[in-house]
């Protein structure tokens, strides 16, 4: 896995976002220019073709000088530990042929609006030289607003010295191909033209115009087949559109549009309302090409026989007559009774051949001509259609499933080639429908690695995944694409497409200390995951700020974890610290007064005044906070309120003598009370 690996000391690789039969492709972020990208890594076993790497890297360099809104830029190319890898822009959108699988058969306008965006990209190559080669949807990507950016420039013209056969993706491609490329030529800007004629095609319809059971099939069909007509799926779709379809698939180069620039020039003025009834375009025709059939022409039929010469057929009895009419005249006197009687046997012979010919000959006359049957099967019914109505025979069609003969093949013809039948002879007809079609199932839940090996095993044409992130187990179908559930399908020309859970997307925890709250609750949405926040007091940690997390930072941990963090509450509020202190002020009269009448020793003793001052929380040294008259040392209990980080003073006077003041800190107290 290459997910949180560093490419170059400059892009960081993300997340898996998807791949096909060369190469896997990931969202990326480049750390110098603080922007997310694509990079595509091409797959192991391109790492060990020599040739196949000079030829990437010398064809990528050649892309990177096409700069077009509605081409992938391509920013770097570089390789690393036998990782091979380009740095592209970054695209937020999906394959066009994932649209044309979600939306197709597309409206007219929204057809032709894309396939402008991908002929203007090609263009843009082709005016730098290069041919592309390789157009299909699998290679052009559409973003939330529709904007199209084809890619892969430079990749397909290395692909064309690798086999047909290694790559499911190579295969793929034979559905684009050009009749050029197919029989083995080099592809030039007008293969480009015939590939983007059957995007369009699919656009309209949502299908490929032909399939087969294997790649070599489809390219003869691409040789020896016209494209079948759009309105056959799409009725709605004008014949002006049809029209830009058949030009540029025309099998001839010569009958294409010659250049993309008048490909697109017809797309801007194709659905205007003067061109929407247009005439179908017909590939031109050229003297000579056409197959005639030509009648074989006894050479002694009118053999000494001038063009002018008129034949007259003349009786046996007539001669006979004029030869008596030119005797002498004495025959003249013959009797009257012998004329009598040759004129009765002449008319009676006339009368004789009269009826003979019309039960004979004329019957013979009238009846149909005679028609040799050729050849019907193995062609296609409607050629088969047309060669017996172009004979004046009639037909009866009869279809069956066939698992050996195409779709609209004649597989058997009643009566057989060779035989010769008469006009307005019905020919019986037996018709191939296919291969018959079966219901697909709904694999949806179920194993994808199981599901694949079972279609397989049924003989389906490919089966394909989309992978996706979930919180579904690792290879769980989540979405069945193409076909769907209940669709009747024939197995060996059908690819079926899933939607398959890669589990959850993995994310590479940054470390957060010391991040605002707000700021890291921010970071862990935009990752999609789930903040829990607790607080407590910190000495040292700004209020507010992240003191720890768990887990910590540069972690990798499922999309949508909880990570905890613990915020500070900044350094906590300390108590006022409740202090007493026990001074004892000493009685200090040196001598008594003299006694006066018998008075006692304790009478004689002269009160001295005690004022105690105090500075705290709740008191000012400036004020007395309490004044008391001692005739004996005295134990005096002070109570001071200081604050965090603060101090207290108290002050003790003895008759206006300060007897005692000291200082006490917040911080020289343990516990208080």
């Amino acid at each position: 896995m290459l997910e949180g690996k560093l490419l170059g000391e400059r892009y960081k690789v993300q997340s898996l976002i998807g791949g096909g039969g060369m190469a896997n492709v990931y969202l990326g972020f480049d750390t110098i220019l603080k922007r997310e990208v694509a990079i595509k890594v091409l797959k192991l076993e391109y790492a060990n073709d020599d040739d196949f790497i000079r030829r990437f890297h010398r064809e990528a360099q050649n892309a990177t000088s096409l700069s077009h809104p509605n081409i992938v830029t391509i920013f770097d190319v570089d390789d690393e530990d036998d990782i091979y890898y380009m740095v592209m822009e970054y695209v937020d959108g999906m394959t066009l042929k994932r649209y044309i699988q979600l939306h197709a058969p597309l409206d007219p306008d929204e057809a032709v609006m894309i396939t402008s965006q991908i002929a203007e990209a090609i263009q843009h190559a082709h005016d730098h030289h290069i041919i592309h080669r390789d157009i299909k949807p699998q290679n052009v990507l559409v973003t939330h607003d529709k904007q199209v950016k084809v890619t892969d420039f430079g990749i397909a013209l290395a692909l064309s010295s690798t086999s047909m056969t290694q790559t499911n993706a190579v295969l793929g491609s034979v559905h684009y191909l050009s009749p050029e490329q197919a029989r083995g030529g080099l592809a030039n800007t007008k293969s480009d033209i015939y590939s983007l004629g059957i995007v369009l095609f699919e656009l309209l319809t949502g299908r490929l115009p032909f399939s087969g059971q294997s790649a070599v099939s489809v390219a003869l069909k691409h040789l020896q087949q016209v494209v079948p007509p759009v309105k056959k799926w799409a009725e709605d779709v004008p014949q002006s559109v049809e029209n830009v379809v058949l030009k540029s698939t025309a099998k001839d180069p010569l009958n294409r549009y010659q250049s993309m620039d008048e490909f697109i020039e017809d797309l801007r003025t194709v659905l205007n309302d003067d061109r929407l009834h247009e005439a179908p375009f017909q590939v031109p025709f050229i003297e000579g090409d056409e197959t005639k059939q030509v009648p074989v022409i006894q050479a002694n039929l009118f053999e000494n026989q001038s063009a002018h010469d008129t034949v007259v057929h003349r009786k046996p009895a007539m001669v006979q007559d004029e030869k008596k009419a030119t005797s002498s005249l004495e025959k003249k006197q013959a009797s009257k009774k012998k004329k009598i009687i040759w004129g009765s046997s002449i008319a009676a012979i006339v009368i004789l051949l009269s009826v003979l010919f019309s039960l004979f000959v004329l019957p013979i006359l009238l009846q149909p001509d005679d028609v040799e049957l050729i050849e019907l099967t193995n062609r296609d019914v409607e050629e088969a259609k047309r060669w017996l109505e172009n004979n004046h025979l009639t037909y009866d069609i009869e279809e069956v499933f066939d698992d050996t003969v195409e779709v609209n093949m004649v597989i058997s013809q009643s009566p057989d080639s060779g035989r010769f039948v008469k006009e307005e002879t019905a020919v019986s007809l037996v018709v191939s429908l296919g291969k018959e079609p079966i219901e697909i199932s709904d694999y949806t839940d179920q194993s994808y690695s199981q599901v694949e090996r079972l279609l397989l095993s049924q003989d389906f044409q490919n089966v394909q995944r989309i992978d996706v992130y979930s919180d579904e187990p690792v290879g769980t179908i989540l979405t069945q694409v193409e076909p769907q559930p209940g669709t009747k399908v024939v197995p060996s020309e059908t690819i079926v497409v899933f939607e398959v859970s890669v589990g959850k997307r993995m994310v590479t925890l940054d470390d957060l200390t010391g991040l605002d709250e707000i700021e890291a609750r921010d970071y862990l949405t935009d990752k999609n995951l789930v903040a829990k926040v607790t607080e407590e007091h910190h000495e040292s940690v700004p209020e507010g700020e992240v003191i720890r997390q768990s887990p910590e930072g540069d972690v990798e941990v499922e999309e949508g974890s909880v990570v905890n963090l613990v915020v500070s509450l900044g350094e906590e509020e300390k108590p006022v610290k409740t202090y007493r202190e026990e001074v004892t002020v000493s009685y200090t009269l040196d001598e008594l007064p003299a006694d006066d009448d018998n008075t006692t020793e304790e009478e004689r003793l002269i009160p001295q005044e005690v004022r105690i001052y105090i500075d705290d929380i709740s008191h000012d040294l400036s004020e007395t906070y309490q004044v008391q008259m001692i005739t004996s040392d005295t134990t005096f209990t002070i109570p001071l309120e200081i604050a965090p980080n603060d101090q207290a003073v108290y002050r003790v006077e003895r008759d206006d003598q300060t007897v005692v003041q000291k200082t006490i800190r917040y911080d020289d107290i343990e516990g208080g009370e």
